[in-house]
């Protein structure tokens, strides 16, 4: 199922239009499928079913998610290119937004628990903040906003739900998902990871 949904989003990605031409990313599939791959082995297997079950709806209904996720980012990381597309994309209503904005926070403080644990890591992955963003320089916050975004209300309620359980089993989703990332890239694990990092930047 996995492959699927990457398979999928890769297809999306390609059809994606950057304002500057084509991005480094869309050339990048070895990489991409890395990060993708571990985002989604953390996802929980109610989560994954309906996330792949927006992309077959979005790709029915002739809409592209990445590229609309790509457009919500802009509210934070160009304002004024935003302006120009804010009409072509789908409005969020208020009980959507309340949600995602409850999820960011939760995962923002996450994403900061991991900062302080593993500072060498997260130097070398996104800033925290939507007000850290710049035009090449896209948040850690303001990316999940705009990916949630294009999630469908049954998908973002087995999210938080999913999200829940992992803080009631005091599991940190930014962590477990730079775990399986580590090991994608050949490490042990997040610590072995850290460690050789320090050696090399020693």
């Amino acid at each position: 199922m996995i492959d699927e949904i990457i398979t999928l989003e890769w297809k999306f990605m390609q059809e994606t239009k950057h304002i500057d031409g084509r991005a480094k990313c869309q050339d990048d599939y070895e990489n991409f499928e890395k990060y993708r791959q571990a985002q989604f082995r953390v996802y929980n297997q109610e989560v994954l079913e309906s996330y792949l079950y927006d992309l077959h709806q979005y790709e029915n209904l002739g809409r592209n998610p990445i590229t609309e996720k790509y457009g919500y980012m802009m509210a934070s990381s160009d304002p004024t290119y935003y302006e120009t597309i804010k009409d072509q994309l789908p409005i969020i209503d208020e009980d959507k937004l309340e949600i995602i904005n409850a999820i960011c926070q939760i995962e923002v403080t996450m994403k900061e628990e991991f900062n302080q644990q593993y500072p060498i890591l997260a130097s070398l992955s996104r800033m925290t903040h939507s007000y850290e963003d710049e035009i090449e320089e896209t948040s850690f916050e303001t990316y999940l906003r705009g990916e949630l975004l294009t999630y469908s209300s049954q998908s973002l309620y087995l999210y938080g739900k999913m999200l829940v359980e992992m803080i009631n089993h005091q599991q940190n989703i930014v962590t477990e998902i730079m775990q399986e990332t580590v090991k994608l890239y050949g490490y042990q694990n997040i610590d072995e990871a850290q460690e050789k990092m320090k050696e090399e930047n020693a």
